[in-house]
Parts: C-alpha cells; structure tokens; sequence
C-alpha cells in the first residue's frame, strides 16, 4: 500500500459532480472545501461542499432540492479500499456572498437519499417478528434502499414482538426498533446507522468486541525516512473529550438505580434494582477492566449500591405470565411481550457508560476509518521519563471505537477527525476510593 501513493495528505478526486434537470456539472474544479460525516448516533451520512463559482452554476440551476451529488474520492484513482464513492441528495443551499462582480461563494448541503425519502411517508404497520426482519422490511419495502447500501452489518435480535409501529418515518422507526432490541445476553446495545460501508443494524457489544482496523501510534515526526503507511496512521492532533464525568455517570444510572415497572392489565407493581456489574457484564467490551471507580460515599454506601441515583418508572409486561386468565384466553402473547425492565433503564446508563471516556484524533485522511471500527490506540505518556521506562499512558490507551468521523478535504489537504470512545481500559486494577479520602473533605476547614 505504502508504494501506491507518495504522501497521507494526497488524494484523486475522480468525480465531483452535480446532477440537475439540465444534466451533471462537473465542479470538482470550483469546490473550496467538501466535509463528509457519519456517526453511530446518526441514521444517515450527511455533507457540504463549499464552491466558489464564477460559471453563474446556482443562477442557472435555482437548486430546489431535486439535485444530486456525486463524490468519488480517494488516495489513488484504482484502489477501492481507500475510496469514497457515494451519492447524496442535495437538500439546501445556504450561505450565498458576493466575492466580487463575476464570483459568488455558497454552501450546498447534502444527506442519504433515503432521509429524504423518508421525510416523506409514514409507517404505521402491525409486525410479528424479530426487531431484526422489521428493520429489514423497513429498509427494503420503505425506504427501497438499494443493493450497494446493505453492505452493512445486520444484527439478529433475540424475541419476537407483535407491536404496531405508530406513525413514524421509516428512519425513525428503525432507530425505535434499536432502542427497543435486546441481543441474547439480554442487552439492549443496538445502534442503528450508516458508514461507508452502507447501513448497520448491530449490538454495541459485537462493535466494541471485534478486531481493530488498525494500530494507531504516536512516533516522532519530522525524520529523514518515513513510511507513507506510517504516516496514514500517524495522529496529527489529539484531544481527550472526556476521561470521567461522576455526575453524569451517576445520574444516568450507570453505577446504580432502579426499574420501577407497573402493568395496568395485571394490575402488578415490580422493582427491579440494577447495578453496575447489571449491564456491564452483559455485554462484550474491547479492554480488559470496565471504566468503573469503586467509591463509597460518606454514608458508607458504595456508589454500584447507590439505588436511588436514578429511577425509572414505566409499564412492563413481567408478570402476565402468572396470570390464569391470560394463560387461558391469551397464551400465545406470554413469548411476544415487550421486555420494558430490560431496555428502559439499562440502555441509557449502558451509551452513558461509553461517552464517559472519549478522545478525538486529527488524522491523515483515509476513507477506511469510518463510524462502528475499531482502532488500538496507544497513547503516549508526556510526563518526565526514566531511560528505558515505559512511554504510553495506560489510562488512556487501548482499543476504541469510532463513534464519529467526519472527512474533511480542501484543494491540498484531506483530513479525518475522528471520536473514538471505549466502555473500558488496560490498567491492571480497578480504582477504589479510601476511607481517608471522606474523613479528609469532611474534616477539612475545621477548628
């Protein structure tokens, strides 16, 4: 690969085009920036290109979000690997100056096509299935999303549902799928979203568990002889987002808290405490200790038994199985309940447990680090070093995954910045906090 292209910030632009009703307009020549962005939390790919035009393109054209772009990007114009080449449909212009008498500059903005098709019906469908073939029937009858698209992975969920979808756009209503699904262990983890593979339908836990992409180190820049491959995993930049946040951790229930649930039909209250270990060991994670700081408070109360951080109350379905009249008149709805006390509490503590710890990474641009990868990242240590001792930053490093990626890429320069986040790290113990440290703050300021 090294051999194939001669610096990480090269890139061929092999295509870069307009497609409106009087036909396709080359503006790869007039573009001043393009940005290209994905994420785990968004359905759909989305976009801008910034164009400086001097040709009279937007009075001619009077973009009215019947346009399309093409962009087909990449290191070198024959290597797939490294290449972009999508379609968008162009939803706004915005951003429209005078530069001088013969040049304007203006922002077309770009998304999926199937947003905007989506943005334009409704599902209000009764189902008898896995979350899993409903996300494909929305996909393929819906959203008629094509061949090149369902690249992605696709996840089985476990459980048949008979619900009815209530009125929702064909995107939203697979993103209410995902909120809803559990895999086998019981965890609900789904994240539904598209990277530039095509769209995926997958559990938090297989994301987070697979192999990473690629090593990513931090060597010594500026020597005589560098690597080209090198230098395409090389950061330029790097940021910590966020390390620990014990407010938000604790208020999203991710140390503890409780399922309040209650059934209008059985006419039964149940509760349900959760605790740390409760989501955490249901899931698989990319590190070997979870991000977890065992404290205990000045009431002697540790923090993973701390059950009224948060509480949640909400219908649930748990106890229609002991009810002799739904056995008898009903029985088939026992299997197809929805599992509320399994998704409704644990979700929100299981993603605020992953955006605990996050960095971003300023890197060379390469279409291959894209949203729902993982990448081993070995961060360096900045403080004063003994000769031979070890150079890496163990709170820091280890694997992520790529929650956000975003492309940005100018006449000379292409740029991937990346939001990496991770459920756990390689130190080899997990924190616990001392008594002292209570006794210390309590005491402090007194005489």
């Amino acid at each position: 690969m090294s051999n194939q292209f001669s610096s990480a910030s090269k890139f061929v632009v092999n295509e870069l085009s307009v497609v409106t009703k009087a036909g396709k307009f080359d503006i790869s020549q007039i573009y001043e920036e393009i940005n290209i962005f994905d994420s785990l939390f968004v359905p759909v790919m989305t976009g801008s290109v910034i164009v400086k035009d001097s040709v009279g393109l937007s009075s001619s054209l009077l973009f009215d979000g019947s346009e399309s772009i093409f962009i087909d990007i990449g290191k070198v114009s024959d290597l797939d690997a490294l290449k972009l080449k999508k379609a968008f449909r162009i939803y706004k212009q915005s951003d429209r100056m005078t530069v001088n008498q013969t040049t304007e500059t203006y922002v077309l903005h770009f998304v999926s096509d199937e947003m905007m098709f989506s943005d334009q019906q409704l599902v209000n469908q009764a189902f008898d299935s896995t979350y899993t073939k409903m996300v494909r029937v929305l996909l393929s009858n819906y959203l008629k999303a094509p061949s090149n698209k369902l690249k992605g992975v696709i996840e089985e969920t476990t459980g048949i549902r008979k619900i009815v979808i209530p009125n929702l756009k064909p995107l939203d209503a697979i993103e209410w799928c995902a909120k809803r699904s559990i895999d086998n262990q019981r965890s609900p983890n789904y994240v539904f979203f598209e990277n530039n593979l095509g769209y995926n339908f997958v559990s938090l836990s297989t994301l987070l568990s697979s192999s990473s992409l690629f090593d990513i180190k931090f060597p010594p820049k500026n020597l005589q002889e560098t690597n080209t491959l090198d230098d395409l995993l090389s950061p330029k930049d790097y940021e910590v987002i966020s390390q620990v946040d014990k407010i938000k951790t604790t208020r999203s229930g991710v140390n503890a808290g409780t399922f309040i649930g209650f059934d209008p039909l059985t006419r039964t209250i149940g509760v349900k405490k959760v605790t740390y270990e409760d989501h955490y060991s249901s899931m698989k994670h990319a590190n070997k200790n979870p991000n977890y700081f065992a404290s205990v408070n000045r009431g002697g109360t540790d923090s993973s038994q701390a059950y009224d951080s948060k509480k949640t109350v909400s219908p649930f379905g748990a106890f229609r199985g002991e009810s002799k009249y739904i056995k008898k008149y009903d029985p088939t709805s026992l299997s197809k309940v929805e599992t509320q006390e399994d998704f409704v509490f644990a979700r929100k503590a299981i993603f605020a447990n992953l955006m605990n710890k996050r960095i971003k990474l300023v890197m060379p641009g390469n279409f291959q680090l894209t949203s729902g990868f993982n990448l081993n990242v070995r961060v360096p240590d900045f403080s004063k070093k003994e000769s031979g001792s070890e150079n890496e930053d163990r709170s820091l490093s280890g694997k992520y995954l790529i929650i956000a990626a975003r492309h940005v890429i100018k006449y000379d320069m292409h740029e991937t910045i990346l939001e990496l986040a991770t459920t756990s790290n390689e130190t080899d113990f997990i924190p616990q906090s001392a008594p002292e440290q209570n006794k210390a703050i309590e005491n402090y300021g007194s005489y």
